[in-house]
């Protein structure tokens, strides 16, 4: 992943940038903190935080520390290349203030350090967040089919966008809102809970739009392709087999049921009715 790639990753996406900001972190002491990969150290670590505030709350004193070190790292990585850049003479006359390497090298491991602290925090919520209803097998979300999720979605945005009967700024609100359910589909983690919960709060507020206005809209319409996202995701994420059949159901009750199913089938071949006139 290129630095620029980073950036633009959605910050639901935590294990991607957890990972990237790592390595880049471990490459930046291995190399003795190198300036030209120094300059990439505030925005890539504002971008972690941003990660880390959209799973867990960090108090406002620990994330001030944070960038404090991370400040003072950039800073005294400039210092350290002016004092690189001097002339022998001057080198000398500066050597009372000692390496500074030594020093970025100590607020480093704090950094580091702190870094993993976070991760760590996220991480506990994260299992909580993004724990999906699985039923042993039986509903996997991540197998659903996200393009078709999407085309869907894109389809009601278009719908939206024709729409005259709400103001612009309304139709601006819903728009982004369902572009960025369409930037988590892209993720290659995806947190299906998140997907499914914002598609059914777009199809209350379409529908109560709808319901207001009266008659059949293209926000009616709108309504109608996002509620087949839920007949899409339900087709592809079921996951039938006889381990989860067994798993899942009470068998005994499940054959009483097929029985009953069977014997009813039975008799409306065998009585079939008259169709009244």
């Amino acid at each position: 992943m290129t630095f620029t790639e980073y950036l633009n990753t959605d910050i639901d996406n935590s294990d991607l940038i957890f990972e990237y900001y790592l390595q880049y972190l471990s490459n930046l002491s291995s190399k003795d903190f190198p300036y030209e990969e120094q300059i990439q150290l505030k925005a890539t670590s504002v971008k972690f935080m941003n990660c880390i505030e959209n799973l867990t709350y960090i108090i406002k004193e620990k994330k001030e520390k944070y960038f404090e070190l991370i400040n003072q790292i950039i800073e005294d990585v400039k210092i350290h290349r002016r004092r690189k850049d001097k002339s022998k003479i001057l080198l000398f006359l500066l050597a009372k203030n000692g390496n500074i390497i030594p020093k970025i090298k100590d607020d480093f491991e704090e950094v580091y350090s702190q870094t993993l602290e976070f991760i760590g925090e996220a991480s506990n919520i994260r299992h909580y967040r993004y724990d999906n209803l699985k039923l042993d097998g039986f509903f996997q979300p991540e197998n659903s089919n996200k393009h078709q999720v999407k085309q869907l979605i894109l389809e009601a945005i278009e719908l939206i966008e024709k729409d005259n009967t709400i103001s612009e700024k309304v139709k601006k609100q819903i728009i982004e809102y369902l572009q960025r359910v369409i930037k988590k589909l892209d993720n290659e983690y995806i947190n299906w809970s998140s997907v499914i919960g914002c598609i059914k709060e777009t199809i209350i507020v379409l529908g109560a739009l709808g319901g207001f206005v009266g008659g059949m809209t293209p926000l009616v319409l709108a309504k109608d392709k996002l509620e087949e996202t839920s007949t899409v995701i339900e087709k592809t994420s079921i996951n039938i087999n006889y381990k989860t059949i067994n798993e899942t159901f009470n068998i005994q009750n499940v054959e009483r049921l097929e029985q009953l199913n069977g014997t009813v089938f039975q008799l409306n071949q065998n009585n079939p009715k008259v169709p009244e006139e």
